[in-house]
């Protein structure tokens, strides 16, 4: 029997699973990232040590939320939680002499909902989750599109100038700063503060403030779907699967932006669930994947 150890490398917590080829999680453990983020190899280890007697481990597959460079198996940044960063994972693959595969979360999680949803796995998708930040994954034909140096997809860092130009700014603010948890938090305490944020967009709907902050979302995710022509999407993430938040409205105006006619006529949206699992099977499948390829 065969299995793979799917991790899932978050800010809060390290989630890692034995899973086998039908994707059964057979054991599960998570770790507080604070705590044992200098620890991950040691983690890696130990986990194997345990399990390695059951059958082949085929791969250990991790998804981290930053830049990952699969080729050295470095982790190159890592914003929420820096003591992941390094290059010791090389390392350690020679002396388990295990494969180690290594994405970013966001591709990952992709993988895991393409899956789940019964996409055509030669259909192209794009991703959107938005949460803290806002992650973005693209999947072109059956494959991840993660460009020349693993940063594809990384929409909440393109500028934006919704608050006008910073001209002699060293660097223009960028999506993230305007669309994501972390600025709707900012928005709740600036202007709505004496009411509940779990209703924000439901008590504060037609305000200027939370129109601009969809409109803007809507904006963007759209430019995307447009630059790259792909009408299939799946949203996800904190703020999108709240019960609160406005998906068919967005949908309209995500829809109402397109350019061709076509790609409105096909445009399909998929919600992504809320399952701690995910990531882990998500860097399962991102292993399967990948080891399949390295044969082709």
């Amino acid at each position: 029997m065969s299995y793979y150890i799917g991790v899932d490398v978050g800010g809060t917590n390290i989630r890692m699973g034995l899973v086998d080829e039908n994707l059964n999680i057979l054991h599960e453990e998570k770790y507080a990232s604070s705590k044992y983020a200098p620890e991950l190899s040691n983690l890696l280890k130990q986990y194997v040590e345990k399990h390695k007697a059951k059958g082949q481990i085929k791969a250990i597959s991790l998804g981290f939320p930053g830049l990952v460079d699969q080729e050295t198996r470095t982790v190159l940044h890592t914003p929420n939680e820096r003591r992941f960063e390094g290059s010791y994972l090389m390392d350690l693959e020679k002396e388990l002499s295990i494969p180690i595969v290594i994405g970013n979360d966001v591709n990952v999680l992709l993988m895991y909902d393409a899956d789940f949803f019964g996409i055509d796995k030669n259909k192209s998708v794009l991703g959107f989750y938005l949460g803290t930040g806002f992650g973005n994954a693209i999947r072109i034909k059956g494959e991840l599109y993660q460009g020349e140096f693993g940063a594809a997809g990384e929409i909440g860092h393109v500028p934006a100038y919704a608050s006008g130009i910073e001209f002699d700014a060293e660097k223009q603010p960028d999506l993230e700063q305007l669309v994501s948890g972390f600025n709707l938090i900012e928005i709740h305490k600036k202007n709505f503060a004496d009411s509940p944020f779990e209703s924000l967009f439901v008590d504060h709907f037609n305000s200027k403030e939370i129109q601009i902050y969809l409109h803007i979302l809507a904006f963007y995710i759209a430019t995307e779907i447009t630059i790259l022509d792909i009408p299939t999407i799946i949203l996800g993430g904190g703020v999108i699967m709240s019960e609160q938040f406005p998906k068919d409205y967005l949908e309209s105006l995500i829809k109402k932006n397109l350019f061709s006619k076509l790609t409105k006529d096909n445009f399909k949206v998929y919600y992504a669930q809320a399952d701690v699992k995910s990531g882990i099977l998500g860097a399962t499948i991102y292993a399967e994947r990948y080891l399949k390829n390295l044969t082709k």
